[in-house]
């Protein structure tokens, strides 16, 4: 009985050694356990409005822990399985296509199972093409040279352009000897596709008017040239 009574206590304690062990080494493994690193962190500069991109990361362990991944934007859209490789899309264009570039905030979070994760952040400015355009364009043009179906007219103007707004100011025949009124012509432009910074179509909208003037473009870096079609109307304008 005594045997028994002692057997059993010594089972007993077996147990509560081996529990304070395993509790030990689980202990000293959180302590000694060393963070993920993100060595790599692939994410665009900038990107079209409802454009679909991927994110990239890549993370080295050292204990070589399984790692758990977390993806956040401040906006657009996050598609398939947290990992290191994750689809976004922008946030899709407002109904008004002119619209100003919106910055977008990325956060990656790693954790390899200890109590801290490690992260990144990065910012992505999220533009619209014709916005991006016009603001190439925008800024004050002098005519220097008007053809109506190729023949010279006598006109002085300056083209005013913002990035959503025109102002033409007009001056015909100055060398005239009796001087017509100025001629204002103000309202909104729109692109067309496909254009770029060297030429395209160009719909423009005088003030109180829907129907477009619709004329193409050409730009060398020094000379603005406007044709309307529908007119046989060329217009050359320097910056």
């Amino acid at each position: 009985m005594n045997l028994y009574k002692s057997t059993q206590a010594g089972l007993v304690i077996l147990f509560i050694l081996q529990a304070v062990i395993l509790t030990g080494c689980a202990q000293y493994e959180e302590l000694t356990n060393d963070p993920p690193e993100i060595t790599t962190f692939t994410i665009p500069n900038e990107v079209e409005y409802g454009e679909t991109v991927e994110f990239r990361a890549r993370v080295f362990d050292p204990e070589d822990d399984p790692l758990r991944y977390a993806w956040e934007v401040s906006d657009g859209t996050l598609a398939g399985e947290a990992g290191p490789q994750v689809q976004w899309t922008a946030p899709e264009l407002p109904p008004e296509e002119i619209v100003p570039p919106k910055t977008v905030t990325v956060y990656l979070y790693v954790r390899d199972g200890g109590e801290e994760d490690v992260h990144k952040m990065a910012t992505i400015t999220v533009f619209s093409k014709p916005y991006k355009i016009a603001q190439f364009f925008s800024g004050t043009y002098t005519l220097i040279a008007k053809q109506v179906n190729g023949d010279p007219v006598a006109e002085t103007s300056t083209l005013r352009l913002t990035p959503t707004t025109f102002t033409r100011e007009i001056q015909s025949n100055p060398e005239a000897e009796v001087q017509e009124p100025t001629q204002f012509i103000t309202g909104s432009h729109r692109f067309v596709e496909p254009f770029n910074e060297s030429s395209g179509t160009i719909h423009w909208f005088p003030t109180g008017s829907t129907t477009p003037d619709v004329s193409t473009y050409t730009w060398d870096g020094r000379l603005f040239v406007v044709f309307w079609p529908k007119t046989a109307t060329s217009l050359i304008y320097e910056k």
